[in-house]
């Protein structure tokens, strides 16, 4: 295919002016759909490429996606990993669908000035918000993660977190579980504060005492926040900061057995393989997948009717670090997923919110 074939050539093909023509190609017009045909199939065998990006200015759009960089003053594993990740996973897809991506530091709002952007894509709100005020001053879709948009503008990604603590939470307490600590990790990262609070308001309709435990970055602290929480009757463990393989191989430090002396059950979003292959059950969320579905609700979130919500999958995976279902027999369990692919706007449980 040659990307010099111009609507001038086709036209001179077919017979035909080139005003025919850019209605042929674009699905415009009253032409008999006979002649629509053949001018595609004309612009076909020439090898006609549609010039994207001119398409897009003549339709007001750039082609362009803005990602917010957070500034971090203490260095997090984990968020620069999940960060890399969602970067990565934007800048691909991005390309698949003929955008390009800008990179655009949270402690500099004054950038957004100087930029066209389609949409503006934040995977963590902790510290965005100048920047976030200036996009909406300026009519920029706000594409946001576990966060809701309140906005008609915008689109709110939810990636799965506060569905899949409450969902391992299930799993435990089909096995049996009285006393379930919660792990959680130092910082306040937004996703953090929803798995926390899932965890609590389980636990509060369940009339149980919640039990959070908070371990640092580098899980130095991790051998005696377990000890205590042994120590204080928890007789389950829900790893929700990433920690289920350091979990598991912490309680058989302590020679515990698992699931005989303590349960275990772990959220990941990048170690899931790692929990499988040492049999700890799981739950396994993809915010890797947000950048897909921003491409697949954008066009219509570029319209003023109404924020989005788009809701992403997560899968409950079984393992041997839980007992079976009390009254159940020893059998495996099937895997639990949560998929919805759209939903209508709403609230996002302890999310922080983005406001027009």
């Amino acid at each position: 295919m040659s990307p010099s074939v111009t609507l001038k050539d086709i036209a001179r093909a077919a017979g035909v002016s080139t005003a025919a023509i850019s209605q042929a190609l674009n699905d415009r017009g009253s032409m008999r759909p006979e002649t629509r045909e053949r001018i595609k199939a004309i612009a076909a065998d020439l090898g006609y490429v549609p010039n994207r990006h001119a398409a897009a200015l003549r339709s007001g759009r750039t082609m362009t996606v803005g990602f917010v960089m957070a500034d971090d003053d203490e260095p997090d594993r984990r968020w620069e990993w999940e960060r890399t990740r969602k970067l990565t996973s934007l800048v691909r897809a991005s390309a698949e669908h003929g955008f390009t991506v800008t990179v655009l530091p949270e402690s500099n709002p004054d950038l957004i000035a100087g930029t066209t952007l389609d949409a503006l894509y934040v995977p963590d709100a902790r510290g965005s918000q100048a920047l976030l005020r200036a996009a909406i001053a300026r009519g920029i879709p706000i594409v946001a993660d576990d966060q809701y948009v309140d906005g008609s503008r915008g689109l709110s990604i939810r990636t799965g977190f506060d569905a899949a603590v409450r969902a391992g939470l299930d799993e435990l307490e089909r096995a049996g579980a009285q006393r379930i600590v919660f792990l959680t990790e130092s910082g306040g990262r937004p996703r953090d504060d929803i798995g926390r609070a899932a965890y609590e308001i389980w636990s509060s309709v369940r009339g149980r005492e919640p039990m959070v435990r908070t371990v640092d970055a580098a899980r130095r602290t991790l051998p005696r926040v377990l000890t205590e929480a042994l120590a204080a009757g928890a007789d389950a463990v829900f790893a929700g900061a990433e920690d289920g393989p350091d979990v598991y191989l912490q309680l058989e430090e302590m020679r515990l057995i698992i699931p005989r002396d303590v349960q275990l059950v772990a959220l990941c979003s990048s170690d899931c393989a790692v929990n499988r292959r040492l049999g700890v059950t799981h739950v396994c969320i993809r915010p890797d997948l947000a950048a897909e579905a921003m491409f697949a609700t954008l066009p219509a979130a570029l319209l003023d009717d109404g924020p989005r919500v788009v809701d992403l999958p997560w899968e409950l995976v079984p393992g041997s670090t839980t007992r079976p279902p009390v009254g159940a027999l020893a059998s495996p369990t099937a895997a639990l997923a949560g998929s919805v692919p759209t939903a209508p706007a709403g609230s996002m449980p302890a999310a922080p919110s983005v406001s027009r």
